[in-house]
């Protein structure tokens, strides 16, 4: 991948650094950065199942689909008790 650089402002970059070496252990900025647009995203994902929890209307049709999928994905595949009958007993 090839790399590039951006202008920051020298009291960002220095709250960057900090950021980096304090919850991060010392990585280069731009693993710090790549470690909070990745946080970023998954408190964007969680945001959005909160928001469906707060639907009881939304929430249970989620969860119905996920049942589906669930099964789905197993289907044909043997249980581990049929497929270990000795550790069954």
């Amino acid at each position: 991948m090839a790399t590039t650089s951006m202008q920051l402002d020298s009291g960002l970059r220095d709250e960057l650094a900090e950021i980096a070496e304090r919850d991060f252990h010392g990585v280069p900025l731009g693993e710090a950065v790549k470690r909070l647009v990745r946080e970023h995203k998954l408190n964007r994902i969680m945001r959005r199942y909160e928001e469906l929890r707060a639907d009881p209307e939304e929430w249970a049709s989620y969860q119905a689909e996920a049942r589906l999928t669930d099964n789905a994905a197993g289907d044909g595949l043997p249980d581990a008790a049929e497929e270990y009958p000795e550790y069954s007993r």
